[in-house]
């Protein structure tokens, strides 16, 4: 029952389909956690977990998703990085984060460059 209710909730995701309702992916978010607590063993908690975040991450790069759909993912990514925290060691962790950190800058508008336009 999850693994399909996850993957539609991921569609909607990666295409915006609830125009600029973000609580789709807040949803998506929950039913991945819910999901990844069910999980038998821990590669597949972490596969479930590393699922939900690199969705995340390719919506937040999608430059066909609304700038307001995009930031809402790379704040909720913010949100679990804690979660991350404890799945990776501090190298990982590292690269992990200064990974999105770069894909953010290089793929949101900065406050800067909105009160330019």
């Amino acid at each position: 029952m999850y693994q399909y209710q996850l993957d539609c909730y991921e569609r909607a995701v990666r295409a915006q389909n609830c125009g600029q309702n973000v609580d789709i992916i807040d949803c998506y978010v929950n039913l991945g956690l819910q999901r990844a607590q069910q999980c038998q063993t821990g590669a597949d908690t972490r596969r479930v977990y590393f699922r939900v975040i690199s969705t995340l991450e390719e919506a937040m790069c999608d430059h066909l998703l609304s700038t307001h759909w995009r930031q809402h993912c790379f704040r909720v990514i913010k949100r679990l990085t804690p979660l991350i925290f404890e799945m990776l060691n501090e190298n990982e962790y590292g690269e992990l984060i200064t990974k999105i950190s770069s894909l953010a800058e290089y793929f949101l508008p900065t406050k800067r460059a909105q009160q330019q336009r």
